[in-house]
């Protein structure tokens, strides 16, 4: 009991810290959902260092092991950042594995973390690349046959930082391999000539919580996180995942509801011979979001406009007023 009780003790001290801190070193108030994912290429380096401790204090590590090892088959990880991943994955079970980011910087720690933990591993590739684009087919089989798409994907602690994030989703819903059935299958199906293993995207996000006064706290403080995190931890998990259009077919929250453990696969819409149909719906959906996106990202452009002329004005009156003091000098002497 003591010991659950400091572990409790230690994941309520970390959350008020964090808090506090975000409060204490607030910046400018940025819109909603600005795109602070520049923030990213600036921290690789000391980025591990940064969440070790809490996301093994707060058991994240653990749910993050839990999550990956689930992976099978054809494998893609988007916005795989450092590669925080990279020691749970089962390399029995996996035929071929990408692992996407659009931060060079990020990505080039990961690569350097595969290659000490598992070495130059022919079934991993590292590309640079955003989710948010259409996304690299799986390598093709040893007989040079094409992949119609991964049979797991996963994201974790990423639709916090992405801009668009059921768009990010959708995308990725696109690139699942499909499901020749009708039928309902679960993890246990065994693969035959009716049905085929499970295609899944499994998240591990966080976001709003349960509770009210909470999510009070996390928006009035949301901005000045992501300013400093690239992170705007007040998104609704919930709602992101019902806006891709996927099924929700396994939920889990924790930490106050703030942690979202989240299994996804296509509806039954997508499946056999209504997939094309629902392709084609899901593109026509992805180009009123990307049109979306591209008006936040206008909207955030003018934002850093407005930044910079308030850090020039305000430049310019610290010169002035420099000024000013200097001749007030030479007439006192």
């Amino acid at each position: 009991m003591r010991d659950t009780n400091t572990v409790w003790f230690g994941i309520v001290s970390w959350y008020g810290y964090s808090l506090y801190k975000t409060i204490t070193t607030a910046s400018n108030v940025a819109p909603q959902d600005f795109d602070f994912s520049h923030r990213f290429d600036a921290t690789a380096t000391g980025f591990d260092q940064e969440v070790n401790s809490t996301e093994w204090l707060t058991g994240v590590t653990k749910m993050r092991r839990r999550i990956v090892q689930k992976a099978h088959g054809n494998v893609l990880e988007a916005a795989v950042g450092t590669g925080r991943n990279s020691d749970f994955y089962d390399l029995g079970r996996i035929k071929s594995l990408t692992l996407l980011d659009q931060s060079q910087e990020m990505l080039e720690v990961a690569r350097a973390k595969w290659k000490k933990t598992h070495g130059e591993d022919k079934q991993c590739r590292l590309l640079p690349w955003s989710a948010l684009d259409p996304v690299p087919p799986p390598p093709a089989d040893s007989n040079d046959q094409g992949v119609e798409g991964y049979d797991t994907i996963i994201a974790t602690l990423s639709l916090c930082s992405i801009i668009g994030p059921s768009l990010f989703l959708r995308n990725l819903a696109g690139h699942l391999a499909p499901q020749h059935t009708n039928r309902p299958v679960t993890s246990d199906t065994p693969p035959d000539s009716n049905s085929a293993p499970p295609a899944r995207i499994y998240l591990l996000e966080h976001g709003r919580s349960y509770y009210p006064w909470l999510n009070k706290i996390l928006d009035r403080t949301a901005s000045a996180h992501a300013s400093k995190h690239g992170c705007w931890w007040n998104r609704d998990i919930g709602k992101i995942a019902e806006d891709s259009g996927l099924e929700v077919i396994n939920l889990q929250r924790r930490h106050f509801g703030t942690t979202w453990s989240v299994e996804l696969r296509l509806p039954e819409r997508a499946r056999g011979e209504y997939r094309q149909q629902w392709l084609e719906d899901n593109r026509r959906t992805m180009i009123t979001m990307r049109a979306e996106v591209e008006r936040q990202r206008k909207e955030g452009e003018e934002y850093v406009r407005k930044q910079e002329e308030a850090r020039q004005e305000k430049g310019a009156l610290e010169r002035w007023r420099t000024e000013q003091r200097e001749q007030m000098r030479e007439k006192d002497s």
